[in-house]
C-alpha cells in the first residue's frame, strides 16, 4: 500500500512540476517588439483608432485587442479577430506572428505596406471590411508568405503585375472588390497557386494563355465579370483542378473545350449564363458531384452516361 501511495506521491510532483514549467513558459513567452511595433503602424493604416496593446501579449491571447469607436465594445470574437505566432525563437521565448485575420470589422483604412514589417508571416486574411486602394508589392518582401484573401472589400485599379514577384503564394482572393482592366500575363508566373478567385470585379479583356502554365490550381472561380472570348483550352492543363465552380456570368462563351471536360479529378463544374454550349458535353471525372449548365443555350437530349456517374448529386 506504501508503494502505490509513494508512486502516486512521485506522479503527483512530476505532472505539478511539468504543468508549472509550462504556465511560466507561456507567461515569458512575448511577442517580438519590432512586431509590437509594426502592430501599432498596421492598425493606423487598418483605419484601426483604438488599439490596446496592453491587456495583454497578442501571442498569448491570440488577438488583437480593438475597442470600437463609440460603443467601447471589444472586437476579439476568435472566429473574425484571430492571431496565431511560433513562439519556438530564442528557446521558446521569443514569437513571430505567422497568421493575422481580421475579418468582418468594418474596417475602413488601406491595405498595410507594414504587414512585410512581420518577416515570418505566412498568412493574411482581411475579407469583408470596407479597405481600399491595392496589394501592396511590399508584400513581396515576406518569403514565407503563401495565403493573401481579400476579398469583399473596396480595392481598386488593374491587378498588379508585380504579384508575379509573391513566389510562393498558394492561396490568392481578391472576389468580390473594384478591380478592372486586363488580367495581366505576368499572372502566370505565379506557379505555386492552388487557389485562385477573381470573382465579382470588373475585369475585361481574355483569359491571357501564360495562366495555362498554372498547372497546380485545385480551385479557379472567375464568376461576375466582363471577360471576353471562349472558355479557354488551356484550362486542361490545370489537371489537378477539382473545382471549376463560377464560370458563370464571366463573359465568357461556349463551347466548352473537350481539353476541360477530359479534366479527371474535377468533382464541380458550374457554368451558366452565357452562349455557346450547344451539345451535352462528355465530362471524363468519375468524381464529379456537381455538374451546372444553365441557361447555357443547351438543347438536345442528357446522354445515358451521365447517370453513371455514382458521386453526381447536383445535376
Amino acid at each position: 500500500m506504501s508503494i502505490i501511495f509513494s508512486i502516486f506521491i512521485l506522479l503527483f510532483v512530476i505532472i505539478t512540476c511539468f504543468l508549472t514549467t509550462l504556465s511560466t513558459s507561456a507567461a515569458s513567452q512575448s511577442l517580438h517588439p519590432d512586431e509590437l511595433n509594426a502592430l501599432k503602424e498596421i492598425a493606423t493604416t487598418l483605419g484601426i483608432k483604438r488599439l490596446n496593446l496592453s491587456a495583454g501579449d497578442p501571442c498569448n491571447i491570440r488577438t488583437l485587442m480593438i475597442i470600437q469607436e463609440k460603443q467601447d465594445v471589444l472586437l476579439n470574437s476568435a472566429k473574425n479577430n484571430s492571431i496565431v505566432c511560433d513562439c519556438s525563437f530564442n528557446n521558446n521565448m521569443t514569437c513571430h506572428i505567422k497568421v493575422i485575420e481580421l475579418k468582418t470589422l468594418s474596417l475602413p483604412g488601406k491595405l498595410p505596406p507594414q504587414l512585410a514589417k512581420l518577416p515570418y508571416l505566412q498568412k493574411i486574411d482581411l475579407c469583408l471590411n470596407y479597405l481600399s486602394g491595392t496589394i501592396p508589392m511590399e508584400w513581396a518582401s515576406l518569403r514565407y508568405l503563401t495565403s493573401i484573401s481579400v476579398c469583399a472589400n473596396r480595392l481598386t485599379g488593374n491587378l498588379p503585375r508585380g504579384l508575379e514577384n509573391f513566389k510562393n503564394l498558394i492561396y490568392l482572393s481578391v472576389e468580390a472588390n473594384q478591380f478592372s482592366g486586363t488580367i495581366p500575363d505576368e499572372l502566370g508566373n505565379m506557379t505555386s497557386l492552388t487557389t485562385l478567385h477573381l470573382a465579382s470585379n470588373y475585369f475585361t479583356g481574355s483569359l491571357p494563355s501564360s495562366l495555362g502554365r498554372l498547372v497546380n490550381l485545385e480551385d479557379v472561380r472567375v464568376c461576375d465579370n466582363n471577360f471576353t472570348g471562349v472558355i479557354p483550352e488551356f484550362i486542361g492543363n490545370w489537371s489537378r483542378l477539382r473545382k471549376l465552380r463560377h464560370l458563370y456570368a464571366s463573359g465568357l462563351k461556349g463551347p466548352i473545350p473537350d481539353e476541360v471536360a477530359r479534366l479527371e479529378n474535377l468533382t464541380e463544374l458550374s457554368i451558366s449564363d452565357t452562349t455557346g454550349i450547344n451539345s451535352f458535353p462528355y465530362i471524363s471525372s468519375s468524381a464529379i458531384k456537381n455538374l451546372i449548365l444553365r441557361n447555357v443555350s443547351l438543347s438536345g437530349s442528357i446522354p445515358s452516361y451521365i447517370w453513371n456517374k455514382t458521386d453526381l448529386n447536383t445535376l
